[in-house]
């Protein structure tokens, strides 16, 4: 809540991505009521895969009509929709096992046609949450791995000590599972 409402000071409309559907209802009700306190015209929605496609882009083609507008939405909205023309910020609430979903969501709003210079990505995770570290450590080794087999490089901030920092934890708090990987 903090980083978005950061973004919205600075004039960018995000886009916060969920892994569940019942993830992205809690968090919209959480962000509307907070928000709203705040930015009292805010369009805060939330769009899963409960919408048939047709609804989902139309509600995203609606929201884009308001001057501030945040989108919280599962993976239906990885894919196949483009969203540059309304958003330019990305949230990952959750981390998925795939480094590949990642560059998906980003690259709904980071794309051809974004008019805004700078687009801004942010990926959250808890740095003493186990579960968090051992996400974080697969998604490391499957970027390693597609970078060693294919050349291709994912944004990920692999270098970063918050990252790292996680994925010892993990590593600490359940040695044995570290040893067989």
């Amino acid at each position: 809540l903090k980083e978005i409402r950061g973004w919205i000071e600075l004039g960018f409309q995000p886009v916060v991505f969920c892994r569940y559907i019942r993830t992205a209802e809690y968090v919209g009700e959480a962000f509307k009521a907070e928000l709203q306190k705040t930015f009292k015209n805010i369009d805060v929605q939330v769009i899963t895969g409960n919408d048939p496609d047709e609804v989902r882009k139309q509600r995203v083609e609606e929201m884009s009509k308001s001057k501030q507008r945040v989108l919280i939405a599962t993976d239906c909205l990885s894919e196949g929709i483009n969203l540059q023309n309304a958003f330019d910020a990305v949230l990952h609430y959750d981390l998925p096992w795939n480094p590949n979903r990642l560059e998906q969501r980003e690259g709904r709003v980071d794309r051809f046609g974004q008019e805004r210079d700078d687009v801004k990505a942010y990926l959250l995770y808890g740095k003493d949450n186990p579960i968090d570290g051992v996400v974080l450590q697969v998604i490391l080794r499957k970027i390693k791995d597609i970078r060693r087999d294919i050349g291709i490089s994912i944004p990920f901030p692999e270098d970063s000590k918050s990252v790292m920092d996680a994925v010892l934890n993990a590593v600490l708090l359940n040695p044995k599972r570290a040893q067989d990987s």
